[in-house]
């Protein structure tokens, strides 16, 4: 067994592994590396790794810090390198058709960026990536048996074969927004900033995220199509109170609010839909939608599942 599969142990609060400066000791995940092929191939590899070295601490302005070393402290390495071992691995070597692009998204580099602000956005990236073969993994722990990956060609993020059929799942990972990451770089800086980010606003990118899941697996036939989106632990406070008192009308999904809440929305999507009407007949393609909250353990804890029948309620 990979000894990456045996870091299960919480190290934040050993003193005795951390360095005179108070930043843990790299020396336990240097171990790890040298015997595991997916840090060492995949995640961070020999052209990522002097960087890594230099840049794995919390930088001053933001407090950005690896995701991979965060997951080693907290003991919880696995969740990330187990589904590498699994879906992109052959063996101890690369499998021969895991893509050029997922393998370079799922190299750790994003804390290299200079401008803190570029690092959020490549650090959303990342861990979209991770997210999505985590999730696999996920629905295998619930009997679902993977066929096909993106990460390995495939069209669709990730194809199963379960019970229920074949089913086609589009996973979208939902990061910090900027906005409140420039607050909590504020707060970190000793200023103080007022929270102006509306309600709607938040809702309106997911559904935006929702329907562009629902576009990109419009090419998959003969397969139940899935949504599958994937909110942060730091994150789910934007989404709580809308999804629990239900602001979406899912039998006919449409953006809330005024122009201001969906404006930007709108802008960010390569395919925007004409009108709203056409919104919700993409978003209702889709057999399921799912919505998870992941927690910083990497654990899934499903929050809402809404059924499509059909074309949206007129």
């Amino acid at each position: 067994m990979c000894p990456c599969l045996s870091a299960t142990d919480d190290v934040d609060d050993r003193l005795d592994l951390r360095c005179p400066d108070g930043n843990i000791s790299l020396d336990g995940l240097i171990a790890i590396r040298d015997q595991c092929p997916v840090l060492k191939k995949v995640l961070l590899p020999d052209s990522v790794w002097p960087k890594f070295l230099r840049l794995h601490h919390p930088d001053d302005a933001a407090s950005h810090e690896s995701m991979i070393l965060l997951a080693f402290v907290r003991g919880v390495l696995p969740r990330i390198t187990l589904p590498v071992h699994r879906y992109m691995m052959a063996g101890s070597d690369i499998a021969p058709d895991a893509t050029k692009q997922y393998l370079a998204d799922i190299q750790e580099k994003w804390m290299f960026a200079p401008d803190p602000s570029k690092r959020n956005r490549l650090s959303r990236t990342f861990r979209g990536r991770v997210a999505e073969l985590q999730f696999a993994a996920h629905l295998e722990d619930l009997g679902h048996r993977v066929i096909g990956m993106e990460a390995t060609g495939h069209n669709a993020d990730i194809e199963t074969i379960s019970d229920s059929g074949q089913t086609a799942f589009e996973v979208k990972a939902l990061g910090q927004a900027d906005e409140d990451f420039f607050m909590q770089m504020g707060a970190i800086n000793g200023k103080s900033f007022a929270d102006s980010v509306s309600l709607p606003e938040p809702m309106n990118y997911l559904l935006a995220r929702v329907y562009e899941a629902a576009l990109q697996l419009c090419s998959t036939s003969g397969k139940r199509r899935k949504a599958i989106v994937i909110v942060d632990q730091i994150s789910w406070r934007r989404f709580k109170v809308q999804l629990k008192n239900d602001w979406i009308d899912w039998t006919n999904p449409k953006f809330i609010g005024g122009e201001r809440d969906w404006g930007n929305v709108i802008s960010l999507l390569k395919q925007p839909p004409q009108t709203l009407r056409e919104l919700g007949e993409v978003i209702h393609t889709l057999g399921a939608l799912e919505i998870f909250q992941q927690n910083h353990k990497f654990e899934f804890l499903s929050e809402k599942k809404i059924p499509f029948r059909g074309k949206p309620a007129a």
